[in-house]
């Protein structure tokens, strides 16, 4: 049967709208009865946002492609390595996930929808040299909150377990101030030059609303593997983020137990670190550190 209505169109799912893109477009679009100079200043708005988006992304796209190379013809595996004991350059990715709540049935009996879940959030690091992705399963019994001292907490982590042992790191995250770039973060890069576990740390951020990237494509994964899994428990959890893949892309590692017994430490960096550096001013605005 010849479909009813052909020119109706369904409106696919989008995160992460760009604001300015928002205003730009409907700019343009209420500049029909404007003069040309004034059109033509608001299509050389956009073009210029865009043509920023354009080149961080390539920028992005060269440091995976870079690393995809570097680990061409290798039998190299995420793990635990010495420090700067490879001499090549390594680019990783890492941001959170919107928390799950356990325990989860996709046939959900009616009583179950008025109990109040437990949460679970997910913290991930991307390797898209392979690609893997370490998935930190943090449960609310052992979490401290999203903040800086958190994200460094796992990261930290993830290069003491699971890095590569390279001397030289890129880094992107998206441009949340509390958890990723902020002088914390960047403290506590310096410290591992300054230690010796890395000799040159580069820190890249997206344009803000355009910073969909690996770790969101792991994470998508998780979740579609999630919504048809009974989860029951934690362990449950980390069995749907080991079998996300037939390839074992996703890598779960559980920062602590259900009874609050700590896997991960957790340690208060900003505390730690706050008496030997500066504040940088302004850091909102710079998108690459060295």
């Amino acid at each position: 049967m010849a479909d009813p209505s052909p020119y109706i169109v369904r409106t696919r799912p989008m995160t992460d709208l760009c604001w300015i893109c928002h205003k730009n477009n409907s700019a343009v679009y209420n500049s029909a009865n404007l003069e040309d100079h004034q059109k033509s200043e608001r299509l050389k708005r956009q073009e210029s946002h865009l043509l920023q988006v354009t080149k961080e992304r390539s920028i992005y796209q060269g440091l995976v492609a870079d690393s995809k190379r570097v680990v061409e013809n290798t039998d190299w595996q995420l793990g635990i390595h010495e420090p700067c004991s490879e001499n090549v350059s390594m680019h990783y990715s890492f941001d959170y996930a919107q928390q799950v709540h356990y325990p989860s049935d996709p046939m959900q009996p009616g009583p179950m929808y008025f109990l109040v879940p437990r949460k679970c959030r997910l913290f991930g690091v991307c390797c898209e040299a392979f690609p893997r992705q370490v998935n930190y399963l943090i449960d609310e019994s052992v979490c401290i909150g999203k903040g800086s001292s958190a994200v460094i907490s796992y990261v930290d982590h993830f290069f003491s377990n699971y890095g590569l042992g390279e001397v030289s790191v890129h880094l992107n995250c998206d441009n949340c101030s509390g958890q990723n770039k902020n002088n914390f973060m960047v403290w506590y890069l310096l410290w591992r030059v300054i230690c010796g576990l890395h000799f040159h740390i580069e820190m890249h951020f997206l344009i803000t609303g355009h910073t969909k990237f690996a770790p969101d494509w792991c994470f998508g994964l998780i979740k579609q593997r999630f919504r048809r899994t009974l989860v029951s428990s934690l362990d449950d959890i980390a069995d749907v983020v080991n079998n996300s893949t037939q390839v074992g892309v996703n890598i779960s590692a559980k920062v602590g137990l259900e009874d609050g017994t700590t896997l991960v430490q957790q340690r208060n960096w900003s505390e730690f670190l706050a008496p030997y550096f500066k504040k940088l001013p302004a850091i909102k605005k710079y998108h690459h550190f060295r």
